[in-house]
């Protein structure tokens, strides 16, 4: 296998990985009790959209510029699609 390609999909994998712990991290029950008493839709993005802001926050300085980019356009596209998944279009 060609060694870019190889690096494509491991970064693909890296994505993956980290936009399913964000997401998990968004669906902490006890940050709802914190800042709503509901649990919907928008408060779960808000609540994904702080945790991707600290993300970015605090690797900005030590990760390769190049990399954050590429997650953070991976990040929305992923967003994108589930919204579109779940009904919500243009």
């Amino acid at each position: 296998m060609n060694k870019d390609i190889r690096s494509k999909l491991f970064m693909f994998k890296e994505f993956v990985i980290l936009y399913n712990t964000l997401v998990n991290l968004s669906r902490n029950k006890s940050l709802f009790s914190i800042f709503t008493d509901k649990d919907t839709f928008s408060d779960r993005i808000l609540i994904l959209l702080f945790h991707f802001a600290f993300f970015l926050k605090e690797y900005k300085n030590n990760t390769d510029k190049e990399y954050l980019q590429k997650f953070f356009d991976y990040f929305f596209r992923q967003i994108e699609l589930n919204l579109r998944e779940i009904g919500y279009g243009d």
